[in-house]
């Protein structure tokens, strides 16, 4: 399943150029503008990675290959040793365009349709994800 899953991932992704963590980071930075923008504070690599639950090393090196296509630049904070990410216009728009695509494979995966005419409910599989997910939340996803 999980293959299958990524198989897709690939499918819709691949018209706008974009693997699914490129996607998923692209994604996450919207999001995070959106809850920054009340402190004003700075996003950090650092705080993308905690937020996606991903593996800081992985993080710099995609982020590092959004640059290279000018999806986002990143500059120094304060902290000399951060880099802040930011959403180039480009980068903006194909985050906007790759969310609903992602979104909808998910539906279709994890959905779970109780009226399915195979007579087919998998609430309690999704529950089940769920729950083995929440048992290592605290370990971080290394894509």
């Amino acid at each position: 399943m999980a293959n299958a899953w990524q198989r897709r991932m690939r499918q819709v992704l691949a018209p706008l150029g974009l693997t699914y963590v490129q996607a998923m980071l692209l994604s996450a930075l919207i999001k995070l503008e959106e809850q920054y923008r009340k402190t004003a504070s700075p996003i950090t690599q650092g705080d993308l990675a905690r937020f996606c639950r991903a593996d800081a090393t992985m993080t710099s090196q995609v982020l590092r290959t959004l640059e290279s296509k000018g999806l986002l630049e990143r500059s120094r904070g304060v902290d000399a040793r951060a880099r802040l990410p930011n959403l180039t216009p480009a980068g903006r728009s194909l985050a906007l365009q790759a969310m609903p695509l992602t979104q909808t494979v998910d539906e279709e995966f994890f959905g779970g349709d109780p009226a399915d005419p195979h007579g087919r409910n998998d609430d309690g599989l999704v529950v089940d994800l769920r729950e083995l997910w929440g048992r290592q939340a605290d370990q971080p996803f290394d894509a």
